[in-house]
């Protein structure tokens, strides 16, 4: 059993841009390719990997990339969703919107002022690399997330993917392939403008635009290996957890909230995550505009197991982390940002402890 600790702290400048000529790389690799309408990986580490640079690329280039590798993306689909949704006009137009698309979308059912929009897929991390149907294979198991499950086929039989049933639902949602997610917190004590019960945040100079910072963790068994033993292969697993800051900042549009393409900032970032090595980097991170919201990747650990059937890596006691944060519209100069802490007396000291490399949204 091997155990393993990675900071995958994706915070990229401006000018950090993957080249053109690594993307072609990337794409010939064997570790990834197109099967079935799918990307297929040899592993999670080529998963984590796609998904590291995807996050560096501004959706020009990652267009680029996905036309080079014959490859639809959930995020191209849900662009074309997202820019008919930001030309709406009035609440009467998103009701008409939402009724069209109520199918491929997650939307907020229970405040009526918010009138944000989601991808409806059961996984924040593994969006990157998903299909238009929410489907990506590791190894030789093909998993696919909708609004409410993630199954998975682990012999990648794409015909029993294409014929499920409730009941095999149910047995892969519980079974031996898993993923869960959950959140740590979101900060509601660090609202600057002062109501410390509400997680979005306010500034009292800013009435039209709101940011929610949300720490996530979530946590995995994919298919990671066959090995040679006892004269017989032998199928191995990799048993793991992320940490992650969702950041997602809104606007009020037609009278309700709504949300729209903006980039996000991080800055003077601290964290720890259980006894792992503390991080802190007093650099300033800003994101390529996004949207809906972007995860600021944190922290991954896991072992690898021939057992299926171990149950998932509990999050560590403490999850510390402190950062001075914004977003472009809510006051995007230096001084703008603003800190939340998690706990509250945990706070940047100046050091600078990050990785030499690895780092990126």
């Amino acid at each position: 059993m091997v155990a393993v600790a990675l900071t995958i702290f994706n915070g990229c400048q401006k000018d950090e841009h993957v080249l053109i000529d690594e993307q072609s790389q990337l794409a010939i690799k064997p570790d990834v390719y197109v099967e079935n309408g799918y990307l297929a990986f040899k592993n999670m580490e080529a998963v984590d990997s796609v998904i590291q640079m995807l996050g560096k690329m501004t959706t020009i280039e990652k267009e680029i990339w996905e036309t080079q590798m014959g490859f639809k993306s959930a995020r191209a689909e849900f662009d074309k969703l997202f820019n008919e949704y930001d030309k709406l006009e009035s609440y009467g137009a998103f009701l008409a919107f939402k009724e069209r698309n109520k199918g491929k979308l997650k939307f907020n059912e229970t405040d009526l002022t918010d009138c944000s929009i989601d991808y409806p897929f059961t996984t924040r991390y593994f969006i990157p690399v998903l299909n238009t149907k929410g489907v990506y294979k590791v190894g030789r198991t093909i998993i696919k997330y909708s609004l409410d499950n993630q199954i998975a086929i682990l012999d990648g039989d794409i015909n029993k993917l294409n014929n499920i049933n409730e009941s095999d639902v149910i047995q892969l949602k519980y079974g031996l392939i898993r993923n869960y997610i959950t959140s740590i917190h979101n900060f509601p004590e660090d609202n600057p403008n002062g109501d410390y019960t509400n997680p979005w945040h306010r500034k009292p100079n800013i009435s039209d635009r709101k940011l929610k910072n949300e720490l996530y963790f979530e946590t995995y068994l994919y298919y990671f290996e066959d090995r040679w033993e006892n004269n017989q292969w032998v199928p191995y697993y990799e048993n793991g957890l992320r940490v992650y800051l969702n950041q997602r900042g809104q606007k009020v549009s037609w009278g309700s909230w709504r949300d729209y393409s903006t980039e996000y900032g991080l800055k003077e970032i601290r964290f720890q995550v259980g006894s792992y090595p503390e991080v802190q980097d007093g650099r300033t991170h800003i994101s390529a505009e996004v949207n809906p919201s972007i995860n600021f990747n944190l922290h991954k650990e896991f072992v690898i197991t021939n057992n299926p059937n171990v149950p998932y890596l509990t999050l560590p006691a403490n999850v510390y982390f402190v950062a001075q944060t914004s977003f472009r519209g809510f006051g995007f100069n230096s001084t703008d940002f603003y800190p939340i802490e998690n706990p509250e007396n945990y706070t940047y000291t100046g050091g600078y402890t990050y990785p030499s490399s690895g780092w990126g949204w």
